[in-house]
């Protein structure tokens, strides 16, 4: 009894220095009362040596383990419960306000590193999670509404939102894009089993089903709003599937959501019929040009496949098809467009039935690679178009270069096009080795092995080429990086040509006037067949904003360069003309003479007898008889 009460007196010293709460009663008037029961004495040191070396030999009561309330335990949620306590706060008390915080904090930090790291993840699973609830299409009208809030682009995913796990992305399936204004109602469409719009294209919008010449003018127009701007390019567009990557780390730094992006199945029509402007008042392409803003995208990767797409123009220009079968760009930026197209890896497609292809050029000696790390260039690439109808120049360039004067024919088109180095990644020792490099590259550049593969078959004679200007002349000097620039040379070759001069030449200069009756019977002579060589040097720039070849002004540049070749060689040919001329007049009339006098040194006599008819004397004037001699 001592040896208890001495192993319990330590544990109880506090409680013994504390106030004991006095216990209620009842008396008979049940009125309650408290009375403070006695105090036990149970101190430690209230006890002899004896027996506090007594307690103090005697061993612990032993800690339960959470294998002892393992044991006890009946049911699963109660052995759940044990686990969890005994996993998070090693004990089995209730859960303080510290506790909680922590679980709090923890859980909120854990995902938001979540959304951070793996942000295509977590969609996919709330995603997945909204599917098996049945959520999926009220998620998908959301994003839809927020889309076309924001872009003002009709945007209706007509199917579920499935996460594609294997691939780490998340697949938008059937897909439908529209840009119309509201009172121009978009074609129908046919609708599917589950309710939503098909994705199925109306073959109807084929150019092979649509009238061409004067039927297309009897054609009665939609009645459309005069209120309401409508000038601009419409679009309705079919998207078999989109599979996206998504990051929170390129949203915040500003570069929109979504990282890369794969397109497949895009069917659908272009429509520019309702685009109109003054011809007094041409339309400056720098104003045109996007404005860069926070939240523009930036894709580190885009892929295309199977895109097909009917185009029709204003001003009754028949329609015609654009498709690209496959396209890896690796850079594709809101604000560089134009620029990231050019500089993709390959693109393979059709342009109004003409096959055209961008690619890297090819050296039979060297690889690419070797030829950008000798030269001064990040980046070349080639575009090819073979047979483009003439027309399609035409409607891109204005009325006063000689494209605007050809009536029909086709052309051939090779674009090398070199990019400038990164300025970032310029620095002293890359000079040092750009030198060296271009000391090399000019050594070996006279070996045939080591040259470019030519992009068309070589002529018989040279090509006509413009006289280079003060840049093209900047650009071809080494070691000069003042300005990024990108060079274009480009190799024309007109097919088939017919020319006229245009009936109103109030738009043509004093120049042009007096060069377009040459120059279009130059075409009309040569029609079979017209190469021009030509070099377009653009500043970085100019393609800053610009999302086609107009807002960057290259077309523009390529019908000047076509025309002062043009007008470079009907000159030359005007001057060789006329220096042959002057020639053989100056030979003749030294030849004449030189013969005449030849004729007098070998015929004297008669000179004279001729100089005598001349001033009216008579022969025997001339030559006197002398004496008669008898034989």
């Amino acid at each position: 009894m001592f040896t208890r009460h001495l192993h319990t007196s330590r544990t109880r010293r506090a409680a013994d220095t504390e106030p004991q709460k006095p216990k209620p009663t009842t008396n008979d008037n049940d009125q309650t009362t408290t009375t403070t029961p006695p105090a036990q004495n149970y101190n430690y040191d209230n006890y002899p040596p004896f027996f506090r070396r007594l307690a103090m030999s005697l061993p612990h009561l032993p800690r339960h383990s959470r294998d002892d309330f393992l044991k006890v335990a009946t049911g699963f949620w109660a052995r759940a419960r044990i686990r969890f306590k005994w996993f998070t706060i090693k004990s089995f008390r209730r859960f303080n306000a510290d506790d909680i915080s922590a679980f709090i904090t923890w859980f909120v930090m854990s995902q938001t590193l979540w959304i951070f790291v793996g942000t295509t993840t977590f969609f996919s699973v709330i995603f997945a999670t909204a599917s098996s609830l049945r959520l999926q299409h009220y998620i998908a009208r959301a994003i839809s509404d927020y889309l076309t809030a924001e872009t003002g682009v009709t945007i209706i995913f007509e199917s579920a939102i499935v996460p594609k796990w294997k691939d780490s992305r998340i697949s938008f399936k059937n897909v439908f894009i529209s840009r119309r204004p509201p009172t121009v109602p978009p074609p129908p469409r046919q609708i599917d089993r589950d309710g939503f719009p098909g994705s199925g294209y109306d073959i109807s919008g084929h150019p092979a089903y649509h009238r061409v010449g004067d039927e297309e003018e009897d054609e009665a127009k939609p009645a459309v709003d005069t209120e309401i701007d409508v000038n601009y390019s419409m679009f309705d567009l079919n998207v078999d599937s989109i599979d996206v990557t998504l990051s929170l780390w390129r949203w915040l730094d500003g570069r929109g959501l979504i990282e890369d992006a794969v397109i497949k199945g895009v069917r659908g029509t272009l429509d520019r019929r309702s685009v109109y402007w003054d011809p007094d008042n041409p339309l400056d392409p720098i104003s045109f040009r996007h404005v860069a803003r926070p939240g523009d995208f930036e894709l580190d990767s885009l892929q295309l496949e199977d895109v097909l797409i009917t185009v029709y123009q204003p001003d009754g220009f028949r329609p015609h098809t654009a498709s690209i079968f496959q396209a890896d760009i690796k850079t594709f930026r809101q604000q560089w467009i134009f620029y990231d197209f050019l500089c993709a890896e390959n693109i393979v497609g059709q342009f109004d039935n003409c096959l055209f292809s961008l690619h890297k050029p090819q050296s039979i000696g060297r690889t690419t690679e070797m030829d950008l790390k000798d030269g001064d260039w990040g980046r070349m690439s080639r575009i090819r178009i073979d047979g483009v109808n003439i027309d399609h120049l035409q409607r891109a360039t204005t009325t006063e270069g000689p494209i605007s004067w050809i009536t029909s024919g086709k052309v051939d088109a090779v674009l090398d096009i070199k990019f400038p180095r990164d300025p970032a990644d310029a620095s002293q020792l890359n000079a040092i080795l750009g030198e060296i490099a271009d000391a090399i590259s000019t050594s070996l550049a006279n070996n045939p092995v080591l040259e470019r593969i030519p992009a068309q078959r070589e002529l018989a004679k040279p090509p006509l080429q413009a006289p280079e200007g003060e840049k093209q002349k900047r650009a071809g000097a080494e070691g000069d990086t003042s300005t990024p620039r990108v060079v274009i040379d480009i190799d024309l070759r007109f097919r088939d040509l017919k020319a006229a001069v245009p009936l109103f030449t109030r738009d043509l200069s004093y120049v042009n006037y007096a060069l377009i009756r040459p120059i279009v019977g130059f075409m009309n002579a040569n029609r079979t067949l017209v190469p021009i060589r030509c070099r377009v040097v653009k500043d970085l720039a100019d393609f800053d904003g610009s999302w086609t070849m107009w807002e960057s002004g290259l077309m523009d540049e390529i019908s000047l360069q076509v025309y002062d070749a043009m007008a470079y060689h009907v000159t030359q040919a005007n001057m060789n003309r006329r220096l042959r001329t002057v020639s053989l007049w100056s030979l003749q009339k030294t030849a004449g003479a030189m013969l005449s006098t030849l004729r007098t040194l070998v015929d004297p006599v008669s000179a004279r007898v001729r100089e005598a008819y001349l001033n009216g004397r008579g022969l025997y004037d001339v030559f006197p008889p002398g004496p008669i001699v008898d034989f």
